[in-house]
Protein backbone atom coordinates (compact mmCIF):
# COMPACT_ATOMS: atom_id res chain seq x y z
CA UNK A 1 0.00 0.00 0.00
CA UNK A 2 1.58 3.32 -1.07
CA UNK A 3 1.94 6.28 1.28
CA UNK A 4 -0.29 8.38 -0.99
CA UNK A 5 -3.11 5.85 -0.63
CA UNK A 6 -2.89 4.45 2.91
CA UNK A 7 -5.18 1.70 4.07
CA UNK A 8 -8.23 3.11 5.82
CA UNK A 9 -9.28 1.59 9.12
CA UNK A 10 -12.67 -0.04 8.77
CA UNK A 11 -15.09 1.03 11.48
CA UNK A 12 -18.41 -0.43 12.49
CA UNK A 13 -21.39 0.52 10.34
CA UNK A 14 -24.08 -0.40 12.88
CA UNK A 15 -25.29 0.88 16.22
CA UNK A 16 -27.11 -0.54 19.23
CA UNK A 17 -30.52 0.29 17.79
CA UNK A 18 -29.76 -1.76 14.65
CA UNK A 19 -28.50 -4.60 16.83
CA UNK A 20 -31.67 -4.55 18.94
CA UNK A 21 -33.98 -4.64 15.88
CA UNK A 22 -31.95 -7.42 14.25
CA UNK A 23 -32.08 -9.56 17.40
CA UNK A 24 -35.82 -8.99 17.75
CA UNK A 25 -36.38 -9.97 14.10
CA UNK A 26 -34.51 -13.26 14.58
CA UNK A 27 -36.09 -14.03 17.97
CA UNK A 28 -39.60 -13.36 16.56
CA UNK A 29 -38.85 -15.68 13.60
CA UNK A 30 -39.32 -12.83 11.15
CA UNK A 31 -35.86 -13.31 9.61
CA UNK A 32 -33.08 -15.83 9.88
CA UNK A 33 -29.63 -14.84 11.11
CA UNK A 34 -28.08 -14.32 7.68
CA UNK A 35 -31.01 -12.23 6.39
CA UNK A 36 -31.09 -10.08 9.54
CA UNK A 37 -27.34 -9.50 9.35
CA UNK A 38 -27.62 -8.46 5.71
CA UNK A 39 -30.64 -6.20 6.26
CA UNK A 40 -29.26 -4.32 9.28
CA UNK A 41 -25.64 -4.30 8.00
CA UNK A 42 -24.28 -6.24 10.98
CA UNK A 43 -21.54 -8.90 10.61
CA UNK A 44 -23.06 -12.39 10.83
CA UNK A 45 -20.62 -13.60 13.48
CA UNK A 46 -21.24 -10.49 15.59
CA UNK A 47 -25.01 -10.96 15.41
CA UNK A 48 -24.68 -14.67 16.20
CA UNK A 49 -22.52 -13.95 19.28
CA UNK A 50 -25.01 -11.41 20.60
CA UNK A 51 -27.90 -13.84 20.05
CA UNK A 52 -26.08 -16.54 22.02
CA UNK A 53 -25.15 -14.22 24.91
CA UNK A 54 -28.36 -12.19 24.91
CA UNK A 55 -26.31 -8.99 25.26
CA UNK A 56 -27.71 -6.04 23.31
CA UNK A 57 -24.88 -3.62 24.18
CA UNK A 58 -22.43 -2.68 21.45
CA UNK A 59 -18.90 -3.69 22.46
CA UNK A 60 -15.96 -3.02 20.14
CA UNK A 61 -12.62 -4.74 20.64
CA UNK A 62 -11.45 -7.30 23.18
CA UNK A 63 -13.08 -7.74 26.57
CA UNK A 64 -11.26 -5.89 29.36
CA UNK A 65 -9.74 -7.82 32.26
CA UNK A 66 -11.76 -5.85 34.81
CA UNK A 67 -15.42 -5.26 34.10
CA UNK A 68 -16.71 -1.80 33.33
CA UNK A 69 -18.27 -1.54 36.80
CA UNK A 70 -15.04 -2.56 38.54
CA UNK A 71 -13.03 -0.04 36.51
CA UNK A 72 -15.49 2.73 37.40
CA UNK A 73 -15.22 1.81 41.08
CA UNK A 74 -11.43 1.76 40.84
CA UNK A 75 -11.35 5.20 39.22
CA UNK A 76 -13.63 6.60 41.94
CA UNK A 77 -11.38 5.12 44.62
CA UNK A 78 -8.32 6.72 43.01
CA UNK A 79 -10.05 10.11 42.92
CA UNK A 80 -11.19 9.78 46.54
CA UNK A 81 -7.71 8.94 47.82
CA UNK A 82 -6.24 11.89 45.91
CA UNK A 83 -8.76 14.25 47.53
CA UNK A 84 -7.79 12.92 50.96
CA UNK A 85 -4.15 13.81 50.34
CA UNK A 86 -3.06 10.21 49.71
CA UNK A 87 -2.65 10.04 45.92
CA UNK A 88 -1.84 6.60 44.53
CA UNK A 89 1.11 6.10 42.21
CA UNK A 90 0.77 4.31 38.83
CA UNK A 91 3.01 1.49 40.06
CA UNK A 92 0.84 0.99 43.14
CA UNK A 93 -2.31 0.74 40.97
CA UNK A 94 -0.62 -1.83 38.72
CA UNK A 95 0.32 -3.96 41.74
CA UNK A 96 -3.17 -3.73 43.22
CA UNK A 97 -4.78 -4.74 39.91
CA UNK A 98 -2.60 -7.87 39.81
CA UNK A 99 -3.33 -8.77 43.45
CA UNK A 100 -7.05 -8.28 42.93
CA UNK A 101 -7.15 -10.57 39.89
CA UNK A 102 -5.11 -13.22 41.69
CA UNK A 103 -7.23 -13.09 44.82
CA UNK A 104 -10.57 -13.47 43.05
CA UNK A 105 -9.41 -15.83 40.27
CA UNK A 106 -9.98 -13.36 37.44
CA UNK A 107 -8.34 -14.48 34.20
CA UNK A 108 -5.58 -12.05 33.22
CA UNK A 109 -2.40 -11.77 31.17
CA UNK A 110 -0.32 -9.80 33.66
CA UNK A 111 3.38 -10.52 34.19
CA UNK A 112 3.76 -13.23 36.84
CA UNK A 113 7.41 -12.45 37.55
CA UNK A 114 6.93 -8.76 38.35
CA UNK A 115 3.48 -9.47 39.87
CA UNK A 116 1.90 -6.32 38.51
CA UNK A 117 -0.21 -5.16 35.59
CA UNK A 118 1.66 -3.84 32.58
CA UNK A 119 2.16 -0.26 31.49
CA UNK A 120 -0.06 -0.85 28.46
CA UNK A 121 -2.92 -1.98 30.72
CA UNK A 122 -2.56 1.24 32.75
CA UNK A 123 -2.44 3.32 29.57
CA UNK A 124 -5.64 1.75 28.25
CA UNK A 125 -7.29 2.03 31.68
CA UNK A 126 -6.59 5.77 31.70
CA UNK A 127 -7.95 6.11 28.16
CA UNK A 128 -11.18 4.37 29.21
CA UNK A 129 -11.46 6.58 32.31
CA UNK A 130 -10.67 10.14 31.16
CA UNK A 131 -11.55 11.58 34.59
CA UNK A 132 -8.12 10.35 35.79
CA UNK A 133 -4.77 11.64 34.59
CA UNK A 134 -1.18 11.59 35.75
CA UNK A 135 -0.34 14.59 37.92
CA UNK A 136 2.57 15.73 40.08
CA UNK A 137 1.23 16.28 43.62
CA UNK A 138 2.10 19.32 45.69
CA UNK A 139 3.36 18.60 49.19
CA UNK A 140 0.95 19.70 51.92
CA UNK A 141 1.95 20.06 55.56
CA UNK A 142 -0.19 17.85 57.85
CA UNK A 143 -1.14 20.98 59.80
CA UNK A 144 -2.58 22.54 56.62
CA UNK A 145 -4.53 19.37 55.90
CA UNK A 146 -6.05 19.46 59.39
CA UNK A 147 -6.64 23.20 59.79
CA UNK A 148 -8.41 23.67 56.45
CA UNK A 149 -11.71 22.31 57.77
CA UNK A 150 -15.27 23.60 57.71
CA UNK A 151 -15.59 24.68 61.39
CA UNK A 152 -12.51 26.90 61.26
CA UNK A 153 -13.35 28.34 57.82
CA UNK A 154 -16.95 28.99 58.89
CA UNK A 155 -15.77 30.88 61.96
CA UNK A 156 -13.31 32.82 59.81
CA UNK A 157 -16.08 34.08 57.51
CA UNK A 158 -18.27 34.96 60.51
CA UNK A 159 -15.48 37.17 61.92
CA UNK A 160 -14.85 38.75 58.52
CA UNK A 161 -18.56 39.50 58.09
CA UNK A 162 -18.63 41.34 61.43
CA UNK A 163 -15.68 43.50 60.39
CA UNK A 164 -17.26 44.19 56.99
CA UNK A 165 -20.43 45.44 58.68
CA UNK A 166 -18.50 47.57 61.16
CA UNK A 167 -16.26 49.16 58.51
CA UNK A 168 -18.87 49.23 55.68
CA UNK A 169 -16.59 47.18 53.42
CA UNK A 170 -19.45 45.86 51.25
CA UNK A 171 -20.20 49.36 49.95
CA UNK A 172 -16.52 50.39 49.88
CA UNK A 173 -14.39 47.45 48.67
CA UNK A 174 -11.47 49.82 48.06
CA UNK A 175 -10.97 49.78 51.85
CA UNK A 176 -10.27 46.02 51.89
CA UNK A 177 -6.55 45.22 51.57
CA UNK A 178 -4.55 42.00 51.49
CA UNK A 179 -0.84 41.86 52.25
CA UNK A 180 1.61 39.00 51.71
CA UNK A 181 5.35 38.48 51.43
CA UNK A 182 6.87 36.71 48.46
CA UNK A 183 10.38 35.31 48.58
CA UNK A 184 12.13 35.77 45.24
CA UNK A 185 15.48 34.17 44.46
CA UNK A 186 17.59 36.12 41.97
CA UNK A 187 17.64 33.28 39.46
CA UNK A 188 15.26 31.08 37.49
CA UNK A 189 12.70 29.43 39.75
CA UNK A 190 11.61 26.70 37.35
CA UNK A 191 13.31 25.32 34.25
CA UNK A 192 11.15 25.99 31.20
CA UNK A 193 11.09 23.98 27.99
CA UNK A 194 13.72 25.20 25.51
CA UNK A 195 14.76 24.31 21.97
CA UNK A 196 18.04 22.49 21.35
CA UNK A 197 19.61 19.84 19.13
CA UNK A 198 17.58 16.66 18.97
CA UNK A 199 19.19 13.84 20.93
CA UNK A 200 21.43 16.15 22.95
CA UNK A 201 21.19 15.16 26.62
CA UNK A 202 23.33 18.03 27.88
CA UNK A 203 21.36 21.24 27.51
CA UNK A 204 22.49 23.79 30.09
CA UNK A 205 21.22 27.18 31.20
CA UNK A 206 23.92 29.28 32.82
CA UNK A 207 22.24 30.72 35.93
CA UNK A 208 22.97 30.62 39.68
CA UNK A 209 21.72 27.48 41.42
CA UNK A 210 21.73 28.92 44.94
CA UNK A 211 20.94 32.60 44.54
CA UNK A 212 20.31 35.27 47.14
CA UNK A 213 16.73 35.70 48.31
CA UNK A 214 14.84 39.01 48.18
CA UNK A 215 11.54 39.51 50.01
CA UNK A 216 8.73 41.40 48.26
CA UNK A 217 5.92 42.71 50.48
CA UNK A 218 2.87 43.06 48.22
CA UNK A 219 -0.41 44.75 49.08
CA UNK A 220 -3.58 45.02 46.97
CA UNK A 221 -7.20 46.00 47.53
CA UNK A 222 -10.45 44.36 46.46
CA UNK A 223 -11.02 46.66 43.47
CA UNK A 224 -7.75 45.54 41.86
CA UNK A 225 -5.36 48.36 42.80
CA UNK A 226 -1.87 47.53 44.07
CA UNK A 227 0.15 49.89 46.24
CA UNK A 228 3.89 50.19 45.49
CA UNK A 229 5.73 47.18 46.90
CA UNK A 230 8.21 47.04 49.75
CA UNK A 231 11.49 45.33 48.77
CA UNK A 232 13.69 43.83 51.50
CA UNK A 233 17.27 43.06 50.48
CA UNK A 234 19.73 41.02 52.48
CA UNK A 235 22.31 43.27 54.12
CA UNK A 236 22.79 46.04 56.65
CA UNK A 237 23.90 49.17 54.79
CA UNK A 238 21.50 50.73 52.31
CA UNK A 239 22.80 51.61 48.84
CA UNK A 240 20.91 54.05 46.63
CA UNK A 241 21.54 52.05 43.45
CA UNK A 242 19.30 49.27 44.81
CA UNK A 243 16.25 51.52 44.35
CA UNK A 244 17.03 52.48 40.76
CA UNK A 245 14.72 51.15 38.02
CA UNK A 246 12.13 49.95 40.56
CA UNK A 247 8.43 50.90 40.15
CA UNK A 248 7.61 54.44 41.38
CA UNK A 249 6.93 54.64 45.10
CA UNK A 250 8.70 51.37 45.95
CA UNK A 251 10.11 51.27 49.48
CA UNK A 252 13.52 49.61 49.82
CA UNK A 253 14.67 48.23 53.19
CA UNK A 254 17.55 46.12 54.44
CA UNK A 255 17.53 43.14 56.81
CA UNK A 256 20.34 40.83 57.95
CA UNK A 257 18.51 37.77 56.57
CA UNK A 258 16.61 39.51 53.80
CA UNK A 259 13.22 38.68 55.31
CA UNK A 260 10.41 40.50 57.11
CA UNK A 261 10.90 41.42 60.78
CA UNK A 262 8.64 42.99 63.41
CA UNK A 263 10.25 46.40 62.99
CA UNK A 264 10.04 46.21 59.19
CA UNK A 265 6.36 45.28 59.42
CA UNK A 266 5.78 48.51 61.35
CA UNK A 267 7.53 50.33 58.50
CA UNK A 268 5.26 48.54 56.04
CA UNK A 269 2.16 49.78 57.87
CA UNK A 270 3.55 53.32 57.63
CA UNK A 271 4.14 52.70 53.92
CA UNK A 272 0.56 51.45 53.50
CA UNK A 273 -0.80 54.51 55.32
CA UNK A 274 0.76 56.76 52.66
CA UNK A 275 -0.95 54.94 49.77
CA UNK A 276 -4.27 53.67 51.14
CA UNK A 277 -7.62 55.35 50.57
CA UNK A 278 -8.83 57.78 53.27
CA UNK A 279 -10.86 56.44 56.19
CA UNK A 280 -10.93 53.16 58.08
CA UNK A 281 -9.40 50.22 56.19
CA UNK A 282 -9.15 46.48 56.80
CA UNK A 283 -5.82 44.74 56.20
CA UNK A 284 -5.89 40.93 55.92
CA UNK A 285 -2.63 39.00 56.20
CA UNK A 286 -1.17 35.70 57.42
CA UNK A 287 -0.14 34.94 60.98
CA UNK A 288 3.64 35.06 60.66
CA UNK A 289 5.37 35.73 63.96
CA UNK A 290 6.84 39.01 62.72
CA UNK A 291 3.30 40.36 62.14
CA UNK A 292 2.13 39.83 65.73
CA UNK A 293 3.55 42.69 67.77
CA UNK A 294 2.08 45.41 69.95
CA UNK A 295 4.03 48.07 68.04
CA UNK A 296 2.30 47.02 64.82
CA UNK A 297 -1.08 47.29 66.54
CA UNK A 298 -0.34 50.79 67.79
CA UNK A 299 0.88 51.94 64.40
CA UNK A 300 -2.18 50.50 62.66
CA UNK A 301 -4.50 52.14 65.18
CA UNK A 302 -2.78 55.46 64.57
CA UNK A 303 -3.58 55.28 60.83
CA UNK A 304 -7.13 53.83 61.13
CA UNK A 305 -6.09 50.40 59.85
CA UNK A 306 -7.82 47.32 61.25
CA UNK A 307 -5.55 44.27 61.20
CA UNK A 308 -7.07 40.83 60.62
CA UNK A 309 -4.92 37.70 60.74
CA UNK A 310 -6.07 34.68 58.74
CA UNK A 311 -6.39 31.32 60.53
CA UNK A 312 -3.07 29.54 60.56
CA UNK A 313 -2.24 27.04 57.82
CA UNK A 314 -5.20 28.11 55.63
CA UNK A 315 -3.58 30.79 53.48
CA UNK A 316 -3.28 28.44 50.48
CA UNK A 317 -7.08 28.70 50.15
CA UNK A 318 -8.02 31.93 51.98
CA UNK A 319 -5.27 34.39 50.96
CA UNK A 320 -6.11 36.36 47.75
CA UNK A 321 -2.48 37.03 46.81
CA UNK A 322 -1.62 33.35 47.22
CA UNK A 323 -4.45 32.30 44.92
CA UNK A 324 -3.70 34.65 42.03
CA UNK A 325 -0.76 37.05 42.01
CA UNK A 326 1.91 34.88 43.62
CA UNK A 327 1.19 32.04 41.21
CA UNK A 328 1.72 34.21 38.16
CA UNK A 329 4.68 36.14 39.58
CA UNK A 330 7.16 33.26 39.28
CA UNK A 331 6.02 32.51 35.73
CA UNK A 332 6.55 36.09 34.54
CA UNK A 333 9.75 36.40 36.60
CA UNK A 334 11.31 33.38 34.88
CA UNK A 335 10.37 34.78 31.47
CA UNK A 336 12.02 38.11 32.23
CA UNK A 337 15.15 36.43 33.64
CA UNK A 338 15.61 34.49 30.39
CA UNK A 339 14.99 37.64 28.34
CA UNK A 340 17.53 39.52 30.44
CA UNK A 341 20.20 36.82 30.01
CA UNK A 342 19.59 36.64 26.25
CA UNK A 343 19.50 40.39 25.54
CA UNK A 344 22.00 41.69 28.09
CA UNK A 345 25.76 41.49 27.89
CA UNK A 346 25.82 40.65 31.60
CA UNK A 347 25.86 36.95 32.40
CA UNK A 348 25.46 37.24 36.18
CA UNK A 349 22.39 37.97 38.28
CA UNK A 350 22.76 40.12 41.38
CA UNK A 351 20.98 42.84 43.36
CA UNK A 352 21.65 45.39 40.64
CA UNK A 353 20.01 43.25 37.96
CA UNK A 354 17.08 42.43 40.28
CA UNK A 355 15.54 45.88 39.88
CA UNK A 356 15.68 45.70 36.07
CA UNK A 357 13.96 42.31 35.98
CA UNK A 358 11.44 43.14 38.71
CA UNK A 359 10.32 46.37 37.04
CA UNK A 360 9.24 44.34 33.98
CA UNK A 361 7.65 41.54 36.01
CA UNK A 362 5.59 43.68 38.42
CA UNK A 363 3.04 45.17 35.96
CA UNK A 364 2.46 41.79 34.29
CA UNK A 365 1.30 40.03 37.45
CA UNK A 366 -0.39 43.04 39.12
CA UNK A 367 -3.25 43.38 36.67
CA UNK A 368 -6.69 44.41 37.89
CA UNK A 369 -8.33 41.17 36.76
CA UNK A 370 -5.63 39.06 38.38
CA UNK A 371 -6.05 40.83 41.72
CA UNK A 372 -9.85 40.80 41.80
CA UNK A 373 -9.91 37.13 40.82
CA UNK A 374 -7.88 36.38 43.94
CA UNK A 375 -10.49 38.04 46.17
CA UNK A 376 -13.28 36.16 44.37
CA UNK A 377 -11.54 32.79 44.62
CA UNK A 378 -11.11 33.14 48.39
CA UNK A 379 -14.66 34.38 48.99
CA UNK A 380 -13.50 37.66 50.57
CA UNK A 381 -15.08 39.95 47.98
CA UNK A 382 -17.82 39.49 47.13
CA UNK A 383 -18.22 37.81 50.53
CA UNK A 384 -19.15 34.22 49.70
CA UNK A 385 -18.14 31.33 52.00
CA UNK A 386 -19.59 28.81 49.51
CA UNK A 387 -16.96 29.65 46.90
CA UNK A 388 -14.46 27.42 48.73
CA UNK A 389 -14.73 24.06 46.90
CA UNK A 390 -15.51 20.86 48.77
CA UNK A 391 -12.22 19.39 47.56
CA UNK A 392 -10.38 21.92 49.73
CA UNK A 393 -11.81 20.31 52.88
CA UNK A 394 -11.24 16.70 51.82
CA UNK A 395 -7.82 16.17 53.52
CA UNK A 396 -9.33 17.23 56.88
CA UNK A 397 -12.28 14.81 56.81
CA UNK A 398 -10.69 12.26 59.14
CA UNK A 399 -10.01 14.97 61.77
CA UNK A 400 -13.15 17.09 61.37
CA UNK A 401 -14.85 17.96 64.68
CA UNK A 402 -18.02 19.79 65.81
CA UNK A 403 -17.87 23.59 65.75
CA UNK A 404 -18.12 23.90 69.54
CA UNK A 405 -15.14 21.61 69.97
CA UNK A 406 -13.03 22.98 67.14
CA UNK A 407 -13.54 26.65 68.03
CA UNK A 408 -13.47 26.67 71.83
CA UNK A 409 -11.57 29.56 73.44
CA UNK A 410 -9.62 27.42 75.88
CA UNK A 411 -7.79 24.44 74.39
CA UNK A 412 -7.12 21.77 76.99
CA UNK A 413 -5.82 19.05 74.71
CA UNK A 414 -4.10 19.82 71.40
CA UNK A 415 -5.29 17.86 68.39
CA UNK A 416 -3.08 14.97 67.39
CA UNK A 417 -1.78 15.35 63.84
CA UNK A 418 0.34 12.94 61.87
CA UNK A 419 3.70 13.65 60.25
CA UNK A 420 3.84 13.23 56.47
CA UNK A 421 3.42 9.59 55.40
CA UNK A 422 6.14 8.12 53.25
CA UNK A 423 5.30 6.17 50.09
CA UNK A 424 6.17 2.95 51.93
CA UNK A 425 3.77 3.80 54.78
CA UNK A 426 1.00 4.57 52.28
CA UNK A 427 1.47 1.26 50.49
CA UNK A 428 1.67 -0.70 53.76
CA UNK A 429 -1.47 0.92 55.15
CA UNK A 430 -3.53 0.60 51.96
CA UNK A 431 -2.36 -2.90 51.05
CA UNK A 432 -4.06 -4.32 54.15
CA UNK A 433 -7.42 -4.05 52.35
CA UNK A 434 -8.32 -4.55 48.68
CA UNK A 435 -8.41 -1.49 46.48
CA UNK A 436 -11.68 -2.71 44.95
CA UNK A 437 -14.60 -4.18 46.89
CA UNK A 438 -15.66 -7.23 44.89
CA UNK A 439 -18.80 -7.89 46.96
CA UNK A 440 -20.62 -4.62 46.43
CA UNK A 441 -18.45 -3.28 43.58
CA UNK A 442 -18.67 0.13 45.23
CA UNK A 443 -16.02 2.51 46.46
CA UNK A 444 -15.60 2.31 50.22
CA UNK A 445 -16.78 5.30 52.20
CA UNK A 446 -14.28 7.88 53.38
CA UNK A 447 -15.12 7.06 56.99
CA UNK A 448 -13.61 3.61 56.49
CA UNK A 449 -10.17 5.21 56.64
CA UNK A 450 -9.29 4.95 60.29
CA UNK A 451 -7.87 8.01 62.06
CA UNK A 452 -5.34 5.63 63.60
CA UNK A 453 -3.16 6.18 60.54
CA UNK A 454 -2.37 9.59 61.98
CA UNK A 455 0.44 9.40 64.50
CA UNK A 456 0.42 11.56 67.60
CA UNK A 457 2.24 14.84 67.22
CA UNK A 458 1.03 17.84 69.19
CA UNK A 459 0.25 20.91 67.14
CA UNK A 460 -1.53 24.02 68.37
CA UNK A 461 -5.03 24.46 66.92
CA UNK A 462 -5.58 28.07 67.81
CA UNK A 463 -5.17 30.53 64.93
CA UNK A 464 -4.99 34.14 66.06
CA UNK A 465 -6.77 37.28 65.03
CA UNK A 466 -4.82 40.45 65.43
CA UNK A 467 -7.32 43.27 65.59
CA UNK A 468 -6.98 46.99 66.11
CA UNK A 469 -9.95 49.26 65.58
CA UNK A 470 -9.93 53.06 65.61
CA UNK A 471 -12.74 53.05 68.17
CA UNK A 472 -10.98 51.02 70.84
CA UNK A 473 -7.49 50.33 72.12
CA UNK A 474 -5.46 47.70 70.30
CA UNK A 475 -6.19 44.18 71.49
CA UNK A 476 -4.83 40.74 70.69
CA UNK A 477 -7.69 38.28 70.35
CA UNK A 478 -7.25 34.51 70.15
CA UNK A 479 -9.88 32.04 69.03
CA UNK A 480 -9.70 28.31 68.55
Amino acid sequence: MSESNPRKKRGSTWDEDSLRRAMEAVQNNELNTNAAALKFNIPRRTLRNHLLSGNRTKIIGKTTILTKQLEEDLSQRIIRFAKLGLPLTPKFIRKQAFLFCERFKIKHSFNMSTRMAGRKWLKMFLSRNPSISKRKPQLMNPARAQKMNKPIVKHHFEEVKKLYEELDIIAHPERLYNMDEKGCRITVHKQNVVLAEKGNKRVHLVAPEHAENVTIAMCVNAVGIAIPPMIIFKGIRYRSELASNLPPGTKVSMAPKGSMTSSLFVEFIQHLAQHKVPGNCLLIFDGAKCHLSYEALEEADKHNIVLYCLPSNTTHELQPLDKSVNRSFEHHWDEEVLNYLCNSQERTLNKASFSKIFSRTWPKCMTQSNITNGFKATGLYPLDPDVIPEDAYAPSIVTERPLSEALQHQIDQPIQVSPPMTEFQKVSELSSRPLIDERSTRVSDVSSISPSIFKENKVSTSPKILAATPKTKPVLVSYS
